[in-house]
């Protein structure tokens, strides 16, 4: 696309014959006004009867008859419609507004107003407060029954029983005495302290136990040993908790005395059993891992690959003697295939980057010519005859696919043929300008003989240009002699009228100017 500058250059250029300087537009404004008061006159210009206003008067002759006097009695009723049109409007907008003065004593209209519709707006908010609270009275939870309990839990489960202890724990709170403050801190300081003091035996026991640990590897029996006295700690910890468990979860189904509890229970021990089992064999799985990985560890690995068996120094140089042709042989080859792996190598990796290169160059080219035939009013001119005939079904389908991949080639193929339809257009359009030019010279050529022939110098012409012709085909030399002589010759022969068939001057036999001159010889 141009730039800006020069399409402001190019309306420049288009608007300078209609732009003239400020001089030269009032010299044309003057001679206009002149031409126009020469056809006025020195008199005053009268006005037309069609621009007359209200202000014009009109004064009709009494030579004027007709539908011209008609016409001006209408006009001359119109003027006066319009006269009495202007008076009253001036009147109505000249005259105040009469409005009646409000007394100041009395009460404005708006200020009663107000007051009576925000009265209005309140009692309407009452009766719907009032309606609300009738009809919440009609209906049934505003009796006191409604909400009582015996009503509502009526046919519901009873709840379970509260526990014996729970119980005795409430009664004892109940009749004790009121908390002592002083009593109650003084006990959380014991507490404290007792708290510090374990925590000083425990760090004691501790650093007693660092002391007696020592930094030498202990033996994977005592390892295996330590596992074995943890494991059976913490099966017997584990039994015990769940007995405890098992226990508590008994008796209290023992307190709540019904049958389903014991359904629920023994539901409980079993899958309490159930996961028990689980543990305990997982746990022994993981033990026996353990165990296994102890034992690997307590063994030392041996080498599954015997050393090899020292040869005595014939049998060695015998054994190196026979391998020495044979590596002879393959070395040769190895080299070779290692020689040809590297060239196969470097020719994949050229390959693959000149694919690289070219499918990006490729992209650039397609992405180049998509725009260029955006752009382009080549294309839209000349298309391809092809494209416009559109194959049904899967044949246009699989064209497209193939034109797709092509690429480039099915991109320039419609410049190349718009290129070659343009060219054949302008050939057309030339040959048939130089066919019309041939026509027209024709024409004038036909012309030029008839000319030629009303002035009477067709033969002549032709008659000197033969004279010429020989006489510098005679002598080279004398060509420009040749030539200015028959110049000369032809100079003469002009001056001298000749008479020849079909001539029109022939008829006046050249004595035009001559008339009467041989009767005064």
């Amino acid at each position: 696309m141009s730039d800006p500058g020069g399409i402001a250059l190019k309306f420049k250029a288009d608007l300078e014959r209609y732009v003239k300087p400020r001089e030269q537009v009032n010299y044309i404004r003057r001679i206009l006004a002149l031409h126009l008061g020469s056809f006025t006159g020195d008199g005053p210009v009268t006005q037309p009867l069609s621009l007359v206003d209200s202000v014009f008067k009109v004064d009709a002759s009494k030579e004027i008859s007709g539908i011209q006097k008609e016409y001006i009695s209408a006009l001359k009723a119109n003027a006066a419609a319009r006269r009495e049109f202007d008076e009253v409007l001036q009147s109505t907008t000249t005259q105040p507004e009469s409005r009646p003065q409000q007394s100041p004593r009395e009460p404005d209209f708006l200020q009663e107003q107000l007051p009576i519709l925000q009265l209005r707006r309140k009692k309407e908010c009452l009766l719907a407060i009032e309606s609300s609270l009738d009809r919440l009275a009609e209906k049934p939870a505003s009796f006191h029954s409604f909400l009582d309990s015996e009503d509502i839990f009526h046919g519901s489960k009873p709840l379970p029983s509260v526990p014996q202890v729970v119980l005795n724990s409430f009664v004892r709170e109940q009749s004790g005495a009121a908390p002592d403050l002083h009593q109650r801190l003084h006990q959380l300081e014991k507490t404290v302290l007792r708290v510090k003091l374990l925590l000083k035996q425990e760090e004691r026991v501790l650093a007693e136990a660092r002391a007696r640990c020592t930094k030498s590897n202990v033996s994977n029996g005592a390892k295996l040993e330590a596992l074995n006295a943890t494991r059976d700690e913490l099966i017997t910890w584990i039994e015990t908790e769940l007995g405890k468990a098992s226990s508590e979860g008994s008796e209290g189904a023992a307190q709540a005395a019904t049958g389903e509890q014991d359904q629920h229970s023994k539901a409980d021990e079993a899958a309490i059993t159930t996961q028990l089992q689980q543990i305990q064999r997982k746990y022994s799985a993981y033990v026996s891992s353990r165990k296994d990985l102890v034992e690997l560890l307590a063994h030392r690995s041996q080498p599954s690959i015997p050393p090899p068996i020292e040869q005595s120094g014939e049998a060695s140089k015998q054994a190196a003697g026979s391998k020495d042709p044979v590596n002879h042989l393959l070395t040769p080859y190895i080299e070779g295939i290692i020689s040809v792996s590297r060239q196969q190598k470097a020719a994949i990796t050229q390959k693959s980057h000149i694919t690289t290169v070219l499918s990006k160059r490729n992209k650039d080219t397609r992405q180049v010519l998509d725009r260029l035939a955006e752009e382009s009013q080549l294309l839209p001119a000349h298309p391809d005859k092809d494209s416009l005939r559109r194959r049904p079904g899967l044949q246009y389908e699989m064209a497209s696919k193939s034109a797709d991949r092509a690429g480039v080639a099915a991109r320039v193929k419609p410049w190349v043929l718009a290129a070659d339809a343009a060219k054949i257009a302008t050939l057309e359009a030339v040959a048939e300008t130089i066919d019309g030019g041939q026509a027209a010279l024709e024409n004038s050529m036909t012309s030029l003989v008839k000319i030629d022939q009303l002035l009477g110098r067709g033969e002549q012409a032709s008659e000197e240009d033969a004279v010429v012709e020989d006489a510098t085909e005679d002598d080279v030399w004398l060509g420009s002699e040749g030539r200015g002589g028959a110049v000369r010759k032809r100079s003469k022969k002009e001056t001298k009228p000749t008479v020849q068939k079909g001539d029109p001057w022939s008829i006046l036999h050249g004595n035009l100017g001559l008339i009467g001159h041989d009767d005064a010889d």
